[in-house]
């Protein structure tokens, strides 16, 4: 395996995303209206954020559409109080209670071993996600195996902006090619990893994207339905590389 790093999503990738999915309906569940704003938010922000100013914080940027509705400028001008009330509403609603709901997590099954195997063969851990840390690393007994671990609040951006790899390539100080990424989503991360020049493996995916994987996912190096798989492709790869 010609890899010096193996850098991976968190949310659905090292642990079931109906788990992730369930925490946040039950978060979602006790402010409905913002709740629907901020996933509203999330899209919009793909959508628009190469247009923003990057000196304008992350979760400020979140505001500023949450309160303007969209990316665009307003028709409207809000004050920096209407859109300070906005990010403390975030805050609030949002990212403090989510912090609560994720300080127990647990991995699929085999992750913990495959980190382990990785760094016995010499390769750096790298890790990106959209959603924040928190303390999910340390969570599911993984944080002494990562060299380097960032999420869309330090770099400014949402997978699949290319700002998000190659923020991970310059702290893990790796080329291009020297690194594999892996995530479950072919939109943001296969896709996002492909257009910043890294090759990029998908994996949990449903029995029926795999019937026909080289045409759905085409841009993804190798698909996988369950980590174990992964497992096994990666082993294959490092006994290679020795």
């Amino acid at each position: 395996m010609r890899y010096k790093a193996i850098c991976f999503d968190i949310d659905g990738t090292l642990y079931p995303a109906s788990l992730m999915k369930r925490r946040l309906m039950a978060l979602w569940a006790r402010h409905p209206a913002f709740s629907v704003r901020y996933n509203r938010e999330r899209r919009e922000f793909r959508r628009c954020q190469a247009d923003f100013r990057q000196s304008i914080p992350f979760r400020w940027r979140e505001a500023m559409i949450i309160r303007n509705a969209s990316g665009e400028e307003p028709k409207k001008k809000f004050s920096e109080a209407d859109y300070r009330a906005t990010y403390d509403r975030l805050q609030k609603y949002i990212y403090d209670p989510m912090q609560k709901l994720y300080e127990r997590t647990k991995p699929f099954d085999g992750v913990v071993s495959t980190f382990s195997k990785i760094k016995n063969n010499g390769l750096k851990i790298g890790v990106f996600t959209d959603f924040p840390l928190f303390r999910k690393l340390e969570s599911m007994g993984l944080d002494e195996y990562v060299d380097f671990s960032a999420s869309s609040d330090d770099v400014g951006f949402l997978k699949p902006d290319a700002h998000c790899f190659e923020y991970l390539l310059y702290n893990l100080k790796m080329e291009q090619s020297d690194v594999l990424y892996v995530g479950d989503s072919y939109s943001k991360d296969i896709v996002g990893a492909h257009n910043a020049g890294l090759d990029a493996v998908l994996v949990n995916v449903k029995p029926s994207g795999l019937r026909n994987a080289e045409k759905t996912f085409p841009l993804a190096k190798a698909v996988f339905s369950n980590w174990k798989e992964f497992d096994a492709w990666l082993a294959s790869g490092m006994e290679d590389r020795q």
